[in-house]
């Protein structure tokens, strides 16, 4: 796994070599007492969240377009900005981090899928997490283009929210904002 950092956004991408990923997003989520805070802005917020005692809420985005992952990266911190938003483009990455963030136990509150993806779709990833007893709690919704969905059809698989990526970047932050209603306190 390889984490790397786009404009406070945090990326997770599969790369065997580097074992490190969730001890640096915790790191930066909750630095450790001795080690001073990093300079950036989302690391203060960070920061912040964690004196109050209420830690930030971290959403998972599997989804292999890199601007979609940015438009929800964005609209979820248009929304509110104190969210952490992990992105993976692609399942195993994704899957990998679900499996190392549980065992520090800092899961995310809220998964959101993408259907068509190279390697595995939305709903072969979803199935995979169902497999994990602690996983399989996360709430997840589907965010996507895809055709099937538009006709109206708004569940999938096991009664799976599905919200069709609005073709307005002015709907992102409302469909987002509706999204994020899913996320488990």
């Amino acid at each position: 796994m390889l984490l790397t950092r786009l404009k406070s956004r945090l990326q997770v991408d599969d790369d065997s070599k580097d074992r490190k990923l969730i001890k640096s997003v915790l790191d930066i989520i909750n630095p450790p007492a001795n080690q001073p805070a990093e300079s950036g802005s989302s690391a203060k917020q960070f920061n912040k969240d964690n004196r109050s005692n209420n830690p930030p809420k971290i959403v998972l985005h599997i989804d292999d377009d890199p601007d979609d992952r940015e438009f929800v990266h964005d609209a979820i911190h248009a929304v509110d900005p104190s969210y952490i938003v992990i992105e993976a483009s692609d399942g195993k990455s994704g899957i990998e981090f679900l499996k190392k963030a549980k065992s520090f136990g800092d899961l995310p509150c809220l998964i959101i899928l993408d259907i068509n993806m190279p390697g595995m779709n939305g709903f072969e990833i979803y199935n995979e997490i169902k497999k994990d007893e602690v996983l399989k709690t996360l709430p997840a919704v589907i965010f996507t283009t895809t055709e099937y969905f538009k006709g109206g059809q708004r569940q999938g698989i096991e009664n799976l929210p599905v919200f069709i990526k609005p073709d307005k970047i002015q709907e992102f932050a409302a469909c987002i904002q509706k999204i994020l209603t899913h996320c488990k306190d």
